[in-house]
């Protein structure tokens, strides 16, 4: 805001808000303000977030024309009256003109901010350190300080004081005794001549007599803290005092003090004990020590120091090593402490040389709960397991038996507790079955025996192939088979109401197409993967080849399915024995096979009974189907067959007496011929009903035999044989049944 009677409403009056800004060379009175200006032109709200710097030219009566300039000089104009920004009376043209200037300052001051966001990327040149610098002169009292990153003032607090803002103070970490360092926060940043510029930190230190024992400085390049390394031979002491000042762009902070104080580091001192046992490691010319090393050494740490353990910052311990010579430790505690780098000499260190056994992972299915590995021999005990769920950053490229087997950014899983361990076979257990295995996407299985490089294997999950649906002729499928298939698919490949099928996404919403070839294969193709093109209310419109199959775009990526894996034969319906006892016949009719749901596979059918004479007999008719019309001829080896319909006709008295008929159809049998047999129908069978015939001597003496007969056959009556009652009579005729 400026200091004259008249200032613009989007500054504050206040004079704590007005400064004359250090930066600008000029010998016209310019004061600086940060706000949100708000600029009412005729009804049009602007909001600019932006430094400007306002100085007066000419005042009149009615108003002030001030130039406003942001920090790299560039002016703008605007009209102030007492408390508000107006436009001056003009004509219409001039009114639109200055509007779209004004928005177009807007935008110009918007981008400039935008443009002078914070530099966060890591400088290449290392930290500036000086020892024993000609300090600037520093204030004597702490002041009241705020951070100039980032400061916004929102609509909120228009019109309310702005300060003018100082450089921070820093803050002094923990500083404990014997440390030969010192450290600590809120490192001044800013742009200066457009470039990211940080502090210099000045930090001094005194024995508790108030004696200086070190005076260092430091011009950090990157981040937001800062970090002194103090002289040779110079440590904390009990009793030290450490002060720390920063300047920026010609200005200085507030002085920081920190009293010098006890560790666990200092506690543990005497306690601590390097560990004593042998370590792998797998490179130890490049002095390489990887994660899991890292965790084995930090666990023998923690076995040599029970007592002390707890103390330990685990996540911040160091170990390190120089080849197979020399071990060491650098224990970072709780507190924050470290107790310097510390050699372990009887941790001896060893160079490991072979390779965990291969595992090979068998097929995988996107629906699966498990995923199961085999080996050549059975897993060694302590072999560390782990599960990459998804690849990312590359690292699947180098990801082979033949690679490093190392993932750093990739989604990884230990899972060595996890793990069932069978012999020669490890189960992994999915426990997220919904994301975890998804189609197209890439896992791995990462094996690590003791004191053995990484072995590793890779593998994608297929889609989830259904259990066979039973069909009657599986060579000739029916719509109703195909529509079975297709419910089956999408219901094996569906978890928790989530299908993990490639359906469509963007764009295009619909599910996945389930194509079926003459052969009844399949094939399953993502929406995305079809050519398309779209109608007037934004529908899609799949292109389809001259056959009706959907035109695929080229190198997209299709899952076929055999139709051998989908379906299963089922046994033929069994033939139909009919007896008619008026026409003294026995008719067996083979089951349905000339429309689609019928026993179209339907190859033969076998009928077996006893003579007259009681002797077995057995009758094949057989199904003979022209290749070119498909029209169905039947022969038989024994009996009369229709050519046409394949009936049996047996007659009745040809049968044994009460003998029983029996048949059975057979198919053609399954797609694979060496696992899926023809299969016979039950058997249906009939028994004959029989009638017998008896001779009555109505009074007379004599024996005549009876006989029994099938039903429907046919018996010639005996003369008669019995003696009439006197010879008064004579024998006339026989009554049948009275």
């Amino acid at each position: 805001s400026a200091t004259s009677s008249t200032t613009a409403s989007a500054c504050s009056s206040s004079p704590e808000a007005s400064t004359p800004h250090p930066t600008l060379n000029s010998e016209e009175p310019l004061y600086s303000c940060r706000c949100n200006h708000l600029s009412e032109l005729n009804g049009l709200v602007l909001w600019v977030k932006q430094w400007y710097f306002i100085r007066v030219d000419s005042t009149s009566d009615t108003g002030q024309e001030v130039l406003m300039r942001n920090p790299k000089g560039v002016p703008g104009s605007f009209i102030a009256l007492a408390g508000r920004a107006l436009l001056k009376p003009a004509h219409v043209f001039r009114k639109s003109l200055i509007v779209t200037l004004a928005c177009a300052l807007g935008l110009t001051l918007s981008t400039q901010s935008l443009a002078q966001a914070e530099d966060l990327q890591m400088s290449s040149q290392a930290d500036e350190q000086s020892v024993s610098p000609a300090p600037v002169s520093a204030p004597e009292v702490e002041t009241d300080t705020q951070s100039g990153d980032g400061l916004e003032l929102g609509p909120e607090i228009v019109d309310q004081p702005v300060r003018q803002s100082t450089v921070d103070t820093p803050t002094i970490f923990p500083v404990f005794v014997d440390a030969t360092t010192i450290s600590g926060g809120k490192l001044q940043r800013g742009r200066v001549d457009g470039k990211t510029v940080r502090g210099t930190v000045y930090v001094t230190l005194k024995d508790k007599n108030g004696n200086e024992k070190a005076t260092v400085s430091v011009t950090p390049t990157s981040g937001s803290t800062w970090k002194v390394n103090l002289p040779a031979g110079v440590t904390v002491a009990e009793g030290d005092t450490v002060t720390a000042y920063q300047t920026f762009n010609g200005a200085t902070s507030a002085v920081a003090t920190a009293k010098a104080q006890s560790s666990m580091a200092v506690e543990n001192k005497d306690k601590l004990k390097m560990p004593v046992g042998e370590i792998w490691i797998e490179h130890p010319d490049a002095n390489l020590v990887n994660k899991d090393e890292q965790a084995e050494a930090i666990e023998m740490l923690k076995k040599a120091n029970p007592d002390i353990a707890n103390d330990f910052s685990l996540d911040k311990i160091k170990f390190t090593i120089d080849y197979t010579d020399h071990a060491y430790y650098e224990v970072t505690y709780k507190d924050g402490s470290t107790s310097g780098k510390i050699e372990a000499p009887d941790v001896i260190i060893k160079q490991v040389t072979e390779t965990s056994v291969a595992p090979i992972i068998g097929k995988v299915q996107v629906t699966d709960g498990q995923i199961i590995v085999t080996f050549a021999k059975e897993v060694a005990q302590g072999t560390k397991f782990s599960f990459v769920k998804q690849f990312t950053d590359g690292e699947d490229r180098n990801f082979s038996q033949n690679g490093s087997c190392l993932v750093d950014k990739s989604n990884s899983e230990e899972m060595s507790q996890a793990v069932t361990v069978d012999g020669k076979k490890v189960t992994f257990p999915i426990t997220d079955k919904v994301n975890d295995l998804k189609l197209g996407t890439e896992f791995g299985i990462v094996v690590k025996e003791p004191h053995k490089f990484r072995s590793c294997a890779k593998s994608e999950p297929v889609i989830t192939t259904p259990d066979k649906v039973a069909v009657r002729d599986p060579h000739k499928l029916t719509d109703a088979d195909r529509q079975a298939i297709d419910k089956a698919i999408r219901d094996a490949n569906t978890v928790n109401d989530v299908s993990k099928l490639p359906d469509g996404t963007g764009f295009i919403n619909d599910p996945a197409f389930i194509e079926f070839d003459k052969d009844g294969n399949v094939t399953i193709i993502s929406p995305n993967d079809v050519e398309t093109d779209w109608d007037n209310d934004g529908n899609p419109i799949y292109a389809k080849n001259a056959d009706g199959t959907y035109k695929v775009n080229d190198g997209a990526k299709v899952t076929k399915i055999s139709a051998k894996d989908l379906v299963k034969n089922i046994a033929p319906k069994s033939p139909a024995i009919a007896v008619d006892t008026d026409k003294g016949e026995v008719t067996i009719t083979p089951p349905a096979y000339e429309n689609p749901g019928d026993d179209t596979d339907l190859a033969s059918y076998t009928v077996t009974y006893k003579d007259a004479s009681g002797a077995e007999k057995t009758v094949t008719a057989t199904r003979t189907v022209d290749e070119t019309s498909g029209k169905t001829t039947w022969t038989s080896d024994g009996a009369t067959v229709d050519a046409n319909t394949g009936v049996i006709t047996l007659k009745v008295e040809d049968i044994e007496v009460g003998g029983t008929v029996t048949a059975k159809a057979k198919d053609n049998g399954g797609l694979i011929p060496t696992e899926e047999q023809p299969l016979e129908s039950e058997p249906a069978s009939e028994t004959l009903e029989t009638a017998t015939v008896s001779y009555d001597a109505n009074k007379g003496t004599g024996e005549m035999k009876g006989k029994t007969v099938n039903k429907g056959s046919k018996y010639t009556v005996l003369p008669n044989g019995f003696t009439a009652p006197d010879d008064t009579q004579e024998f006339k005729a026989w009554e049948v049944d009275g």
